[in-house]
């Protein structure tokens, strides 16, 4: 079970970078190619963050040199790439909220509809 969580992470961290290259026009867009990137950008990020001593925005500047170095593409690109992961992974998230908040109201309405339980009734021997 674990495993298949690891790998459903992956997926969803991983395929919004795979499309978002892919709408840029990077060379290179695939999955283990990706995943490579988003670990490199962390690595060059968190770097950057250290020795900056925490200033986040400017962290937003330098994840693209990540996906720049790997996915073989420009600086702008890159920026767009990372501005174009958010905004999948933000929509992605979104429309499994909208998924699980449904199915939890469903949920809800038909206990809702059932039957209510008569806690005073006598109880029936067998």
């Amino acid at each position: 079970m674990f495993l298949i969580a690891i790998v459903i992470a992956l997926i969803f961290a991983v395929v919004p970078v795979m499309i978002a290259a892919r709408i840029v026009g990077a060379r290179r867009t695939g999955f283990w190619i990706s995943l490579l990137a988003i670990f490199v950008s962390l690595l060059i990020v968190g770097i950057a963050v250290r020795l900056l001593h925490g200033l986040g925005l400017l962290a937003f500047f330098i994840a693209p040199l990540g996906f720049m170095l790997i996915l073989d593409t420009t600086y702008l690109r890159a920026l767009g790439i990372v501005v174009l992961q958010y905004l999948i992974s933000a929509l992605i998230a979104v429309v499994l909220a909208i998924l699980l908040f449904g199915g939890v109201m469903h949920g809800i309405d038909r206990l809702k509809h059932e039957a209510p339980l008569q806690l005073d009734a006598p109880a029936q021997s067998v």
